[in-house]
C-alpha cells in the first residue's frame, strides 16, 4: 500500500470492519450550518470544565478549540485560585469559578450552574481525584445535554468507579461521548493495550453499544463509534503526538456539539478537522515543530479546506 494516499490506505485498512473513512465530503456534510440571520444564541452554549494548578494549559487549549469551532458561548470553568491566569488571554471566553482552591473540589451547589449549558466538556488537565470522579457522576445523573468526558475525567472514573460502570452509564440522563487514548481506554475496560490494538474497532464498538454512548478512541487512525456506526479518522500527522492535542480536540467537539451536532457527528468532524489543521500547520512549521497552539490557529483554514 505504499503507492496510495493516506486517506485511501485508511479506507483499505478499515473497510473490512464495516467502518466509514472520514473525508472532506462526508465531514463537510455533517457540519452544523451557519446562517446569515443568526446570533450567538443560535450556536449554543458550551462549558469547558478543566484545569488545575499542575495543568493550566489544558483548560486554555480546550476553550480555544471550542471558540474556534464556532460555539456561540464558550465558558471556561476553573478552580478559583487559577482563574486569574486566564484573564484577557482570550477575551471572548467567559471565565467562571467551579470551586475554591487550585484544583477541583466537588460541591453540588457549584455544579448546578453547569446544567443550563447545551454541552459540557469535562476532565482536561484536572488531575486524577475522587472529586473529579464525583463531578463526572453528578453530571451523568443530572445533566440533560451532551457530555464529553476526557483525560482526567476518564482516569478518575476508571480509578474510583470502575466496578459501577454499568449502573453509572445505564442511569445517565445525557448524551455521552468518551474520548480516551488507548491507555485510558485500557484503564476503563480492564483490557491490556495489546488486546485493544488486536481487537481493532471491536473493543470501542462493544463498549459503546453496551453502555449506550459514543467513544472516540484516539490513535494514529482514531475510531469513532456509537455502537452501531463506525467512522475512522484518516487525517492528521505526527505533529499531533504531543501534549495538548487531545485538549484541543475536546474543545472542538464541544463547539460543534453546541452548534447542534450529535456526539457521534461532532466527534468525527472534530477529529478530521483537527487532523487537517495539524497537516496545514506542519506544512508551514514542520512535523517536529508544529504545536497544538498552531493547530488552533489553523482550524479556520481547515474548515475552509473542506468547504471549497
Amino acid at each position: 500500500m505504499t503507492n496510495v494516499s493516506k486517506e485511501e490506505r485508511g479506507r483499505l485498512l478499515w473497510e473490512m470492519c464495516g467502518a466509514t473513512a472520514s473525508d472532506d465530503q462526508n465531514v463537510a456534510a455533517i457540519l452544523p450550518k451557519r446562517i446569515r440571520e443568526s446570533n450567538k444564541g443560535t450556536y449554543g452554549r458550551a462549558a469547558i470544565v478543566a484545569g488545575c494548578i499542575d495543568y493550566t494549559g489544558a483548560a486554555y487549549l480546550s476553550a480555544m478549540g471550542c471558540l474556534r469551532a464556532g460555539a456561540g458561548y464558550t465558558a471556561l470553568f476553573l478552580p478559583k485560585n487559577i482563574l486569574p491566569y486566564y484573564i484577557l488571554k482570550a477575551p471572548e471566553i467567559l471565565l467562571k469559578t467551579i470551586s475554591d482552591g487550585e484544583r477541583l473540589e466537588f460541591k453540588e451547589e457549584n455544579f448546578k450552574q453547569l446544567l443550563g449549558y447545551d454541552v459540557i466538556a469535562y476532565g482536561m488537565g484536572m488531575g486524577e481525584s475522587k472529586a473529579v470522579s464525583d463531578g463526572a457522576k453528578y453530571l451523568l445523573q443530572r445533566f440533560t445535554g451532551k457530555l464529553i468526558i476526557d483525560a482526567d475525567g476518564l482516569n478518575s472514573l476508571a480509578k474510583y468507579e470502575k466496578g459501577n460502570f454499568s449502573d453509572l452509564f445505564e442511569n445517565k440522563n445525557c448524551d455521552v461521548l468518551l474520548t480516551p487514548h488507548i491507555k485510558e481506554f485500557a484503564r476503563l475496560t480492564g483490557k491490556t493495550v495489546e488486546e485493544i490494538i488486536r481487537l481493532g474497532v471491536q473493543a470501542p464498538t462493544e463498549f459503546a453499544k453496551r453502555h449506550k454512548l459514543t467513544v472516540l478512541l484516539k490513535n494514529a487512525y482514531s475510531v469513532i463509534t456509537d455502537g452501531e456506526h463506525i467512522a475512522i479518522n484518516t487525517s492528521g500527522c505526527s505533529a499531533q503526538a504531543t501534549g495538548g492535542t487531545g485538549d484541543v480536540l475536546s474543545g472542538v467537539i464541544a463547539g460543534l456539539c453546541a452548534e447542534g451536532a450529535t456526539c457521534y457527528d461532532g466527534a468525527r468532524a472534530a477529529a478530521y478537522l483537527l487532523g487537517r489543521a495539524a497537516e496545514l500547520a506542519a506544512k508551514d512549521h514542520g512535523e517536529y515543530s508544529a504545536t497544538p497552539t498552531d493547530f488552533i490557529t489553523y482550524l479556520g483554514k481547515a474548515f475552509l479546506s473542506i468547504q471549497s
